[in-house]
């Protein structure tokens, strides 16, 4: 495959999503969701979104202490920022859709 490196050698992707993390993931965004929906406080879409910080930390662990330095905090950065748009673009939609109702 590549010159001098066995196949085998190769790291390969392996997918390490279940359905409960993913079911999970989906709450947290349903809850922020659910706070723009009903004009809840900021606070409480905070909370969800920590919630998710922590919980896509978590479950993403054995990952995370494979890598080292640079592409620690590359990932970590990415995935937080992509937790937190996820988080804020939920709780918009859920202020958009409680003014239409």
């Amino acid at each position: 495959m590549f010159a001098g490196v066995r196949t085998s050698h190769v790291m390969q992707a392996r997918a390490y999503r279940s359905f409960e993390t993913m079911a999970a993931e989906t709450g947290f965004a349903i809850a922020a969701f659910g706070c723009g929906l009903f004009d809840a406080p900021i606070w409480l879409a905070g909370l969800a979104a920590t919630g998710m910080l922590v919980y896509w930390a978590a479950t993403r662990n054995r990952i995370l202490n494979r890598l080292r330095g640079a592409a620690w905090a590359t990932v970590m950065i990415v995935g937080l920022a992509a937790v937190i748009a996820i988080q804020a673009g939920a709780y918009w939609l859920g202020l958009a859709a409680g003014e239409i109702i």
